[in-house]
């Protein structure tokens, strides 16, 4: 008896102290597999965002020597707001923004619904939507391009056909050029969202359903009551990702339109790339991004302060 009360604490005390190396020994091996990212998200990320920053406040607007660079303050900011190009590229992807987001999530919910049926070729359907998903941006631009030719176009031929006077000039119209970039977005990146609402449906416990079936629930109180709030979480997540992602167009913009017919369909991210390396304003493209960078915070916040009126956890 007194060899075990002798023995007890120091077995305790030694598998305590092989638990703590064991701990540590994962910690170690945890930060080795992470720090890849760590570095390359400082580097790529973090660092020129705060370059940016830095330079947002002086006077680097041309090629000259870094010592002979003047701090401005908030000069750069100030230009903007008396700047009517800039002005009118924010609000372009403002509205390439409320084109683009409802439309993904409204039919990426639609097909997500679909898919979690069963259907004739269904595995076959899901392959098919991530086919543009994968597929070169550039490529996409081309092929787009191609199709909504407003002259030989083979979309505008069908509908001189189909006895369409006057059809659309697609990306070569003022008023018909965004909403047409933003809905070859929707189509080009619809396949992420349709897979997490799909994921978010099939986690749905179909006891809901059934507790609904049996209370007498019509389709659109199942949808309204049962569905929605169960996925409204990942509704939430994919809405904050659309708004972000939204504003990162620049490669369809540039390859479709470069922003015309005139500045038409000149966005915000497609006029700080050109007073940056067109212009070499880079100072002034610098307080564009940074500016932009806070409007999309400020969209985040108030999205995370409402959230909590509709999301259900």
């Amino acid at each position: 008896m007194l060899e075990q009360k002798i023995a007890k604490p120091f077995i305790r005390t030694k598998y305590r102290s092989i638990n703590r190396f064991v701990w540590r020994k994962e910690e170690r091996t945890a930060f080795w597999f992470v720090a890849p990212f760590i570095i390359g998200f400082l580097l790529f990320y973090m660092f020129p965002t705060f370059y940016a920053l830095v330079i947002s406040f002086l006077d680097y607007n041309s090629f000259r020597e870094l010592k002979n660079l003047q701090f401005v303050g908030l000069d750069n900011y100030s230009r903007i707001f008396n700047d009517v190009i800039a002005l009118s590229a924010y609000v372009k992807s403002f509205l390439f923004t409320a084109i683009f987001v409802p439309v993904q999530i409204i039919l990426a919910l639609l097909l997500a619904v679909l898919f979690n049926k069963k259907f004739y070729m269904k595995t076959f359907s899901r392959t098919l939507i991530m086919m543009p998903y994968v597929t070169n941006i550039v490529a996409v631009t081309i092929v787009f391009s191609i199709l909504l030719n407003p002259f030989d176009g083979i979309v505008n031929t069908i509908l001189k056909a189909a006895g369409v006077e006057e059809p659309p000039l697609w990306l070569g119209g003022i008023d018909s050029a965004l909403p047409t970039v933003a809905l070859i977005q929707v189509w080009h990146t619809l396949a992420f969202p349709t897979i997490t609402f799909l994921g978010a449906l099939q986690a749905v416990p179909a006891e809901l359903y059934e507790a609904a079936d049996i209370d007498g629930a019509s389709h659109w109180k199942k949808l309204r009551l049962v569905m929605l709030p169960m996925i409204s979480p990942t509704t939430f997540f994919l809405v904050v990702t659309g708004i972000i992602g939204s504003f990162q167009n620049y490669a369809i913009f540039k390859n479709l339109t470069n922003g015309g017919p005139g500045t038409s369909s000149r966005v915000i991210s497609l006029n700080i790339y050109e007073e940056a390396f067109v212009y070499n304003h880079f100072s002034y493209a610098s307080a564009q991004a940074i500016l932009l960078f806070l409007f999309i915070l400020g969209i985040t916040l108030f999205q995370w302060g409402v959230q909590k009126k509709w999301v259900h956890y």
